[in-house]
């Protein structure tokens, strides 16, 4: 997939572009106007959370081709008419959380006829124009919700199948207050504060499903809705949280034989129903009235009476229902009347009776208790966690270290690279020092390392027309290897720990372990220089003489191979 990022000026901030899904994302840039120089095929332009304030006729002109538009989360203000002219292909536009938002008076859609998702909810509209749907056939879903409209006026209108307008301030289902033709399949009235309703605005609603409640319903909206849908073509009816309480005698009445199919009762009041309420509702197939707010207090014999073709009954978080299956039970047709198969799975296409209520809906004590046990053991672990989070990390990176290991990284360049093979600082004055360094060191070096034929012993060999320091600068920089012979009498001169820190301060800056130090007695801890624990504490290579002749000969073989290569450091090893 192939991605670039414009670089543009500061007005932009640069927008990040997606060539092959001709996809341009501007979201969180900081951008007070629509940019101009994004490719000119884009079809998918992401513009919110920006600070856009104004939406011209020409923000768009430029991109012709856009099907996806997302300005949400702006501060628009002021839309001019024709700003979505040139979108002819326009599908999606999201236009929500835009809290001053104002739509011209008119024709602003009027170019957008394949417009499928129009999301103007959280933008505190006020007013809608009467032809925002007029101009998109075939819309899928208008979300209107969480607005402040008081009155709809949609007087021109196609098809939507899905237009949401709960949450506003509708309070009349008037002729004056309230106009809808568009023919929808669920209009969502749902959390509107409604006091009033006209029967026949509801009835000349073009609607599969209605969905209200979310406020309290009185009797009279209740009542005059009901009456509506028994002149309509309505479906299904939903009132959830509706604070419905009873339902009076006669009270479904009208909707016999009428074309509602689907009722919903879920989340509301229902404490007791009068005899036969329902039994009018000859052409419900689905009823539910779940998750009452209050118990119902019992239910009559002839409760379901008349309704013949129900086929589906939801009456779930009932405690009615649980003292009615442990009561004594009449039920006609008991061998066909079954659970849906959206019950438990011990129960889906079973008799009703064979439901046993304290076998399945009695809590178990044991589960309530393990249930917080287990959160608060899973709290602990989780603090436990976080507080030794990186001594659990570092011990990780042991155990995998320990598993896996590690590769050794070596330098390139080889003894033949360099102007010296070995450089051996030690201390000159003093005799045991010298004369390790003559009987021991240097007839080793000719008898193993043959090929190293340029080596520096000491003060001697440094490089003549240069001062002191400046010529052990540049023999340690030259050299391939380096060994630092300490003793007591070494760490005690100045000079000596000098030179010892011009070799230390060139490990640092070549990252090559190119330093071996050679112990040729043990030193007090009381007289160990800084810079020699410093060395010892990063884990960088020793080896100790010792008089031992086995050791000896150990002693001469690790020197060998040391000398041989040059790691490079690698300080993300932990120090043995």
């Amino acid at each position: 997939m192939s991605s670039l990022t414009l670089d543009i000026d500061k007005s932009f901030h640069g927008c990040d572009q997606n060539l092959e899904l001709k996809l341009a994302s501007c979201s969180n840039k900081g951008l007070d106007t629509v940019p101009q120089n994004l490719s000119g095929d884009t079809e998918v332009l992401q513009l919110s959370h920006n600070n856009i304030t104004k939406l011209l006729n020409s923000s768009f002109e430029v991109y012709p081709l856009i099907n996806d538009l997302d300005i949400s989360f702006n501060d628009i203000r002021a839309i001019e008419s024709a700003v979505f002219h040139p979108l002819k292909g326009l599908m999606c536009l999201d236009l929500s959380f835009n809290s001053r938002l104002v739509l011209p008076a008119t024709s602003v859609f009027m170019m957008s006829s394949q417009l499928s998702i129009l999301d103007l909810s959280s933008s505190n509209l006020k007013s809608l124009p009467d032809d925002t749907l007029k101009w998109s056939p075939h819309l899928n879903t208008a979300y209107l919700c969480d607005n402040h409209l008081s009155f709809i006026n949609v007087s021109s209108c196609g098809m939507a199948d899905a237009v949401h307008m709960g949450n506003n301030r509708l309070k009349h289902l008037t002729e004056r207050d309230f106009t809808f033709v568009c023919y929808t399949d669920t209009l969502n009235l749902f959390e509107n504060p409604i006091q009033s309703v006209d029967p026949d605005v509801i009835a000349s609603l073009h609607v599969r499903s209605l969905v209200l409640g979310g406020y309290p319903l009185s009797d009279e909206v209740l009542a005059n809705t009901i009456l509506g849908i028994s002149k309509s073509a309505i479906e299904q009816l939903t009132i959830n949280d509706g604070s419905v309480g009873t339902f009076p005698k006669g009270f479904f009445d009208p909707l016999r034989d009428c074309s509602l199919s689907v009722l919903g009762l879920k989340y509301n009041n229902l404490t007791s129903l009068h005899p036969l309420v329902f039994s009018n509702l000859t052409t419900l197939r689905e009823f539910s009235f779940s998750w009452n707010k209050r118990p119902i207090d019992k239910i009559q014999p002839d409760f379901f009476d008349g309704m013949n073709a129900l086929k589906v009954l939801t009456i779930n978080n009932n405690r009615w229902l649980f003292d009615w299956l442990n009561g004594p039970i009449r039920l006609i047709h008991k061998d066909k009347t079954i659970c849906s198969s959206a019950s438990l799975e011990p129960l889906r296409e079973k008799p009703l009776l064979k439901f046993d209520p304290n076998e399945l809906c009695l809590m178990n004590n044991c589960l309530f208790v393990l249930i917080p046990l287990a959160s608060i053991i899973l709290v602990v672990i989780s603090v436990l966690l976080y507080h030794y989070r990186w001594q659990l990390r570092y011990k990780l990176f042991l155990f995998k270290l320990a598993a896996v290991g590690y590769y050794e990284m070596r330098d390139a360049r080889d003894h033949n690279d360099y102007e010296f093979d070995v450089n051996i600082i030690f201390y000159d004055d003093d005799e045991d020092d010298e004369e390790w360094i003559r009987e021991q060191l240097r007839p080793t070096l000719e008898e193993r390392l043959p090929q190293f034929q340029r080596n520096v012993f000491g003060d001697d060999d440094l490089v003549l027309g240069m001062h002191y320091l400046d010529s052990v600068d540049y023999v340690v920089s030259h050299s391939f290897k380096t060994i630092i012979v300490l003793s007591r009498a070494a760490v005690q001169d100045r000079w000596f720990i000098l030179k010892f820190r011009t070799a230390m301060d060139h490990v640092s800056d070549t990252l090559t372990e190119f330093v071996v130090v050679v112990f040729l007695e043990d030193i007090p801890d009381g007289e160990m220089p800084f810079l020699v624990r410093l060395y010892l504490s990063d884990g960088r290579p020793y080896i100790h003489w010792t008089e031992d002749v086995r050791g000896q000969e150990y002693f001469w073989d690790k020197l060998t191979t040391t000398l041989t290569i040059n790691l490079r450091t690698n300080d993300l090893i932990p120090n043995e």
